[in-house]
């Protein structure tokens, strides 16, 4: 990897970090503003809105093919950090609290999939492998908040929020600095007519091929993220395990945070094997644990904790490659509208289901995981129908 890209991805860590900037100081956070476990929801949920929001301007404007990745990353670093640094004021109210994670979210919406175009302009033959570690960035910092509450770490929230802060600005200097890479397409046309654009990507059997098979995955990856805890949960207390709540912390930060190696190792197997055959197999063996556990599940602890241990690893490592094969059969010139677009309906996608799995976990008992399952299936069969099951294809 040439330090172009290793220095992208670094500065994407640090500007994707804003997504978790109060993940490990809520209980904090939740003193200053005496907030319910609903409040706590929304504060949470808000970044995402804001992602969807965000994603969905990129795409609709054309913003994310009219002008430069390097440009609109650092823009959106700045805004991102900007707003993220507002809540250490405690004196503004929680409503503005709401608002500035609202916002950080719509700027991540230009640090994230803009960052995959611009990662993809410095060398798209790389892009499989490139992408897994993006991911597998966002991934560990996905995992981190867990660790911490296992290891009873307390950071002073204050401290925590500047640095992720700090850091965002760095992320954005560093990419301004680099500029875009040599195999960067912009739409050159004077007006960007959306109704064109939109009949273009639709219109591209591969790109929605791809596309629905990123959106099952989607289905499937946060709910399931989102789950792992109640899951754990439930398996400890079934085998009276000691320690709950230390195990329970410990276990998610692993079961997670696994994704980070599935994620590397899937761009490095892209190269000899297929980016298709990699995200299919994925998609595959996660759909298949997924149906498997709730008839083995609670049988044994330990087959528990591998069978999660397994789905927490083929859960995300299908994400990168998704990513990589749409940028590769779209538009050369409508590449971040196509990311843009994918990842918001697959955001949007993901809030559905940890709705549900949240909503029918304690009526449904473990079989409430098969809610999954529809996501993956249609995933896999719209996936297979352009690039063939575990088919090599080569991005």
């Amino acid at each position: 990897m040439n330090n172009p890209i290793l220095l992208i991805v670094l500065a994407q860590m640090f500007g994707t970090s804003l997504w978790f900037s109060t993940n490990g100081v809520l209980k904090q956070i939740e003193q200053i503003w005496s907030l319910s476990t609903s409040d706590l929801g929304l504060l949470t949920n808000s970044v995402q809105f804001g992602f969807i929001i965000g994603t969905l301007l990129f795409s609709v404007t054309g913003f994310a093919d009219k002008f430069k990745p390097s440009r609109i990353v650092m823009l959106c670093c700045f805004l991102g950090a900007t707003s993220n640094a507002l809540i250490v004021f405690e004196e503004i109210s929680f409503t503005s609290v709401i608002f500035s994670r609202l916002v950080v979210g719509v700027a991540l919406a230009g640090i994230y999939p803009i960052g995959m175009k611009l990662i993809i302009s410095w060398n798209p033959q790389k892009a499989p492998n490139t992408l897994g570690l993006l991911v597998g960035m966002l991934v560990l910092g996905s995992s981190l908040p867990y660790l911490i509450r296992a290891l009873g770490i307390s950071f002073d929230w204050h401290y925590t929020v500047i640095i992720t802060s700090g850091l965002c600005y760095i992320a954005g200097v560093t990419i301004y600095l680099m500029g875009d890479g040599p195999h960067l397409v912009t739409y050159e046309k004077p007006s960007f007519r959306l109704l064109d654009q939109v009949s273009e990507l639709l219109g591209n059997r591969k790109y929605i091929a791809s596309a629905v098979g990123y959106f099952g995955h989607m289905w499937e990856l946060y709910a399931f993220w989102t789950c792992v805890p109640i899951l754990i949960a439930i398996s400890v207390s079934q085998h009276e395990i000691d320690k709950q709540e230390f195990i329970i912390s410990l276990l998610s930060f692993l079961i997670i945070g696994i994704g980070f190696i599935s994620c590397v190792l899937g761009g490095i197997l892209a190269k000899p094997f297929g980016s298709s055959r990699v995200a299919s197999l994925s998609l595959a063996l996660s759909l298949s644990i997924c149906l498997i556990y709730p008839l083995l599940g609670n049988l044994s602890f330990f087959l528990d904790l591998f069978l999660l241990m397994l789905w927490g690893f083929f859960v995300i490592s299908d994400s990168p490659q998704f990513s990589a094969i749409s940028a590769s059969v779209c538009p050369k010139h409508l590449v971040g509208t196509a990311l843009t677009t994918q990842n918001c309906v697959g955001f949007s996608i993901s809030m559905i289901t940890i709705f549900l799995t949240t909503h029918f976990h304690e009526s449904l008992g473990l079989y409430f995981v098969w809610i999954l399952l529809p996501g993956p299936i249609l995933g896999l069969i719209f996936f297979s129908s352009q690039f063939g099951f575990f088919k090599q294809t080569t991005v």
